[in-house]
């Protein structure tokens, strides 16, 4: 009797050996390990035995989990939003080097740690290495140094040096690039803009990331292969995007989005959040800038008019933010209420909650959609303004610039957010295409993980673009062969129609021939062969 498929499948699943797993997670974000700490934590209750080297240990960790910490070893990433910088490079090109400078730095300070060195020098031994992909590639060693396959974790949308290394087309006619804040539909100059962003991206992260990098792996490993070859070697990389959201782009099958993976529906409310939502029957507006950018650091001009602007609301203004840091003369409004920290999933999702005023974070932006809470964004830096224009895209926020801030523009979003019902009714059906999958995403990120564990690096779902050099990739040479094939063929039929243009004058009466005398000897094949079989008359 055969046994059906798949319940042959279910049995391969099923009968998955635990592996070894280490884990690298250089970066002090805690926004980023809010997305990779669930991951490792379901990899935990799966019973692998993982060794990991964070930032953010673990409270309470079982048996089968081994820390490395990170703690106090780097400060925690934070912005301030008084702050000018004042350089003639564009935003988008400080904005990526400030990315590369702290991820370098990032590597640069854990590679020193001797317990990160004692384990490079081990014997140990692991199935897996699953590195954190952003801004730096200096522990994409460890998966030669272990012999073992390589996934990478990313944040954000795929960065466009990463492309590259896992072969996913680009597609920069609709695709828009990391940082641009373009949408799908763009003009010629837009175009041309974002060709020009991703090209320029890849040339700043070759001399601003991976030689570095480069550097300090060779300290750390010894001189070897160089980065920029293992970086072609990721067995899986598990993205946190989501085409609902993120807009629509080609991916190869080694890159998988799990966008929405952080979500945690075991977030409580305190007691005196839960009175506060609960008893605000006008409505809450909730206002953060995540765990990297402090509301309380916005100039003082600018703060007081947005307060105002909100002064004039009947809802209930939540704001995260560290009330003693305001300057000592900034008046908050009586329907204001601040605190230090709130659990922002529960919050948004709270049946009072109607508007959400975001930097635009991707994390953010996927928990507004998850609730079904329109927002108003004001993107700082990195993939912000591409988030907010994606979202602006899809009728479900509006976007103001910090710059921009003042009044009169904050109050007039602000009543068209609360009053137009389009933007909820817009997010309630963008919600239901975001969490319609075949599985949840923690689930397709675990299952990935174990996929490539079964297939010992699953080197079958690899891209075939990587063993290509760039002029076969961009069909360069097809183009030329092509080019020449063309000149050939035109070159034959110009040869042949001379000749059989010589041979048809040979059939012309004299008369003809001293016409073609005066006129040269270029006559038309066409002339010719009607001269030669004209119909004879009676």
């Amino acid at each position: 009797m055969q046994v059906p498929v798949w319940v042959a499948v279910f049995s391969v699943l099923a009968a998955a050996q635990a592996a070894r797993i280490l884990v690298v997670l250089p970066t002090n974000t805690r926004s980023h390990y809010a997305m990779y700490g669930k991951l490792v934590e379901a990899l935990t209750k799966r019973r692998h035995h993982l060794t990991v080297i964070s930032h953010f240990p673990m409270k309470n960790s079982p048996p089968n989990y081994e820390e490395i910490s990170l703690a106090g070893t780097i400060p925690e990433i934070t912005n301030n939003l008084t702050k000018k910088n004042y350089s003639w490079k564009p935003d988008i090109v400080q904005n990526l080097e400030s990315i590369m400078n702290e991820c370098v730095q990032a590597c640069d300070v854990v590679s020193r740690i001797p317990a990160v060195k004692a384990l490079i020098n081990s014997s140990a031994t692991f199935d897996l290495v699953i590195v954190e992909v952003f801004g730096s590639d200096c522990f994409l060693p460890l998966g030669q140094r272990f012999q073992a396959p390589v996934v990478g974790l990313l944040s954000s949308v795929p960065l466009p040096w990463f492309n590259e290394q896992l072969g996913n087309p680009e597609a920069t006619a609709y695709v828009p690039a990391y940082m641009t804040g373009f949408g799908q539909h763009m003009t010629l100059w837009e175009r041309f803009a974002n060709t020009m962003s991703v090209i320029g991206a890849k040339i700043l992260y070759k001399y601003k990331s991976q030689l570095p990098s480069q550097v300090i792996a060779d300290r750390l490993f010894g001189f070897g292969t160089k980065l920029d070859s293992l970086a072609k070697n990721y067995s899986l990389v598990i993205s946190n995007s989501h085409f609902s959201i993120n807009d629509v782009r080609p991916l190869v099958p080694a890159l998988i989005e799990v966008g929405g993976l952080h979500l945690d529906e075991s977030q409580k409310l305190s007691g005196e959040l839960k009175s506060l939502l609960d008893a605000s029957n006008e409505g809450v507006i909730y206002w953060s800038f995540g765990s990297m950018s402090r509301i309380e650091t916005i100039p003082r001009n600018k703060l007081t008019e947005i307060f105002e602007a909100m002064s004039e609301l009947s809802q209930t203004v939540l704001v995260k933010m560290d009330r003693k840091r305001l300057a000592a003369n900034l008046t908050v409004p009586d329907n204001v209420y601040t605190m230090d920290w709130i659990p922002q999933y529960a919050t948004l999702c709270h049946r009072n909650v109607k508007l959400f005023i975001s930097h635009g974070g991707l994390l953010g932006t996927q928990e507004a959609v998850a609730c079904g809470v329109p927002m108003l964004t004001v993107p700082l830096y990195a993939d912000q303004a591409l988030n907010a224009r994606a979202m602006s895209d899809r009728g479900v926020s509006r976007t103001v610039l910090l710059k921009d801030s003042n009044k009169f523009n904050w109050r007039e979003a602000l009543r068209d957010l609360l009053r137009n019902t389009r933007y909820k009714e817009n997010m309630l059906k963008l919600r239901e295409i975001f969490i319609d999958r075949p599985m949840p995403p923690l689930e397709t990120g675990i299952y990935w993980i174990e996929y490539v564990l079964r297939h010992k690096g699953a080197p079958h779902i690899r891209s075939p673009a990587l063993d290509l050099t760039l002029t076969q990739y961009l069909l360069l040479d097809v183009g030329v062969l092509g080019i020449a094939i063309s000149i050939m063929t035109i070159y034959i039929l110009y040869k042949l129609f001379r000749y059989l243009c010589t041979r048809c004058i040979k059939w012309l009466p004299n008369e003809k021939i001293s016409l073609e005398k005066r006129v040269g000897r270029n006559f038309s094949v066409f002339l010719c062969l009607l001269w030669r079989f004209k119909p004879k008359t009676n």
